[in-house]
């Protein structure tokens, strides 16, 4: 290797690099604005014409590969040639989705999206709830339907679980008894979890991955559609259902939040049945869906956030907060949310 070559692991890519190497690919005229909107598991940024806005995602190199991102713009397809109202990927000059940039860390891939403008659901809005629930039924049904095998991962115990221990393992090599401890936790969470439910269809199948109110907007036709299928792949379709319930004030124990998750799942739940009717067991598996939820955003906060943010938060104090969150809701909130 050249010794002047030093590595990278994540770089920001220039905005006007973007625009005269990747977006002058498309028709997108003359005045063409690109700027990074953010960053997180992947690079987005905000691409503005003069009667047009887009956004313009750029992959790391280290989460999917090519044929990981060539299976997301198939489904995307597949969706909306299903009437499924999904973000559109859009082809470039030469017919292709994916842009290929030759990154300082290695490959990288972007993907130029039509921007949906409108308004966030709010989860405590049962309207929207129901409406949320409604269209995660109707996703899950397609996909079963469709029928094929997409190069996606597994969103399985080890991806939601054992990894995201793994990942904090180094940082508290020096606290073995909290080890034990999480690794205790996760194994149960896993055996219970594994209890009930099955890796078969359509308990098991496709699924968003990341399917909270922030990766969906109702556009001026009050139409609800989804976005951001970074994390699509093979999970249990009530792990991928808990996201949307639990994200509202995840880190809140208290009664009152409690109380307000439980209406929040009441009402998607309901918009969801319309769509698959849920088995006893899986009903009974949604309150196992907040500490996985815990286990998987400190999974991926620790290994991809401190690549951006560096890892000054990654202190003994950040542990012992997440830990007593384990603790508490072990001892006093296990009942369902």
């Amino acid at each position: 290797m050249d010794k002047w070559h030093f590595p990278v692991c994540n770089s920001i890519l220039d905005s006007d690099a973007l625009i005269e190497r990747v977006l002058s690919l498309y028709s997108l005229g003359n005045s063409v604005q690109c700027n990074l909107y953010r960053r997180c598991m992947s690079d987005v940024y905000s691409v503005k014409t003069q009667s047009d806005s887009y956004f313009l995602k750029v992959y790391r190199n280290d989460r999917n590969s090519r044929k990981n991102i060539e299976a997301e713009m198939d489904f995307l397809n597949d969706l909306l040639a299903n009437q499924i109202p999904v973000s559109a990927p859009i082809k470039n000059c030469h017919s292709a989705y994916l842009n290929e940039i030759d990154a300082p860390e290695g490959t990288r891939y972007a993907v130029l999206f039509r921007a949906i403008t409108g308004h966030e659901p709010l989860e405590t809005n049962p309207s929207h709830s129901r409406s949320f629930g409604k269209l995660a039924g109707r996703l899950h049904n397609c996909a079963d339907k469709l029928g094929k095998q997409y190069d996606r991962k597994h969103l399985d115990e080890k991806y939601l679980i054992l990894d995201p221990i793994g990942y904090m393992k180094p940082y508290i090599h020096n606290r073995k008894q909290d080890i034990d401890y999480l690794s205790k936790f996760g194994s149960d969470l896993i055996d219970e979890l594994c209890s009930l439910l099955t890796k078969i269809a359509p308990e098991y199948g496709i699924c968003h991955g990341d399917f909270h109110a922030g990766n969906a907007l109702y556009d001026s036709n009050d139409q609800l559609t989804l976005f951001d299928f970074d994390s699509f792949g093979y999970g249990w379709r009530i792990v991928d259902l808990g996201v949307y319930v639990v994200s509202y004030d995840w880190m809140d124990l208290s009664r009152e939040s409690k109380k307000k998750r439980e209406r929040i799942w009441s009402v998607f739940a309901e918009g969801y049945s319309e769509e698959r009717p849920l088995s006893e067991n899986e009903l009974s598996a949604v309150r196992l869906c907040l500490p996985i939820r815990h286990f998987e955003l400190m999974g991926i906060t620790i290994r991809y956030w401190s690549q951006i943010e560096g890892i000054n938060w990654i202190t003994d104090e950040y542990f012992d907060k997440h830990i007593e969150w384990f603790k508490k809701w072990a001892d006093e909130y296990r009942s369902i949310f």
